[in-house]
Formats: C-alpha cells, structure tokens, sequence
C-alpha cells in the first residue's frame, strides 16, 4: 500500500469528478427537446376556443317558487346538466308551443273524416 500525497488525491478525485462533456451534452440536448414538446402541448392548449360552439345567452332575473325551482334543479340533475341549461330547454319548449297556438289558433277543432 502507497501512500498518495495530498495533490495526488485531489487530482483523483478532480478526474472522477470530471463528466464526459459528450454525454452531458446529449442530455442537455434531450432536456431541450423535452422542454419544447411540453411548450408545443401547452401551445395546443391555449388555442382551444372554451364553448365555441355554444350560443350566447342573456342573462335574466327571474323569481320562481321553491316548490318549482326544486322540480327544475331535479329535472335538470336527472338529465346532468346545469340549472340555467334547464331552464333555457324549457324556455324553448314554451316558445314552441305557444309558436304551435299561435299558428293554429286556440280554438280546438275536430276533424272528420268522411
């Protein structure tokens, strides 16, 4: 057993501490590549319109029962949608039919046949 000088172990040591720049390279690189994916991701993200595809509504104070704003929260939680969804559907509905009166009178007819 030798013994080393105390320059002789810190030039060992520098030399297992030394990196292969090569490879330190190649793993910056792949950090690079990495953060530009994650970048390009986030990118794809931002460009998502959030309810493009939904009309625009109005906002409208209404007052309503209890008893009736529980039959539209149960309504509307039966088919898993929102309140205001619910009753925007039967606003609609409503429109519709009284469009149907309207064209066809309030008077009810009978038809025959002969």
């Amino acid at each position: 057993m030798t013994m080393e000088t105390y320059a002789e172990l810190l030039n060992r040591r520098e030399k297992e501490a030394m990196s292969n720049y090569d490879m330190d390279e190649i793993e910056r690189q792949k950090d690079r590549e990495k953060r530009s994916r994650g970048i390009r991701s986030i990118e794809k993200v931002r460009s998502v319109e959030i309810g493009k595809d939904e009309t625009p509504h109005t906002s409208v104070d209404i007052e309503i029962t209890d008893g009736d704003f529980k039959r539209v929260a149960l309504q509307a939680h039966e088919r898993d949608i929102t309140f205001n969804k619910m009753v925007g559907l039967i606003l609609k509905d409503g429109l519709r039919s009284s469009e149907h009166k309207f064209e066809h009178g309030s008077k009810i007819q009978v038809l025959k046949e002969y």
